[in-house]
């Protein structure tokens, strides 16, 4: 998935608990998984996985920062270090509710990303990967300033890549 992405490698790490939730991704190139997630069918898992890997492809911390820098008066590159910039939203409502529409939308552009790499690299389906996972997590999501829409506004966004994905699947490694 990793090369698909355009990604020359990426780090797999396991995480102790659940505190972090199922998956996360870090800068530049890890994805932690919970025991959880390890507990996934194959094709959530994928999904999963494929979604962290579209967060670092896609650069998401490096936005992040510069975001988290401007709307909290800061020069643009004033660190080089994402865990710093993101530090600036702890506690601080107002800064997380300006920069949430941003996150929104890195996750919006991840779980497509990502259902598109698992059916490309592991031949799954939305259905049996993105939606399924869903399903199977459907308490995540919302609040005010939250990043994750609910499991049911994700699964009806996906729905209409689910042609693109089942042509991907045809050309999955067997």
């Amino acid at each position: 998935m990793a090369a698909l992405a355009g990604l020359p490698a990426v780090r797999f790490l396991g995480a102790p608990d659940e505190s972090g939730g199922p998956a996360y991704s870090a800068a530049p190139d890890v994805v932690v998984l919970s025991p959880a997630a390890l507990k996934l069918e194959t094709c959530q898992l994928a999904f999963l996985i494929g979604h962290e890997i579209a967060h670092i492809a896609r650069r998401h911390f490096d936005e992040d920062a510069v975001a988290l820098s401007v709307f909290s008066g800061r020069p643009a590159h004033w660190t080089d270090r994402g865990e710093d910039a993101l530090r600036l939203a702890e506690g601080n409502m107002g800064l997380a509710l300006r920069v949430s529409h941003l996150w929104q939308q890195q996750e919006h552009e991840a779980d497509w990303v990502g259902a598109l790499l698992a059916a490309q690299a592991c031949g799954c389906s939305i259905e049996n990967g993105a939606l399924a996972y869903f399903r199977h997590d459907d308490e995540s999501g919302g609040g005010i300033a939250a990043a994750h829409a609910p499991s049911a506004e994700r699964m009806r966004q996906l729905l209409p890549f689910s042609e693109s994905a089942q042509r991907l699947t045809e050309r999955a490694p067997r």
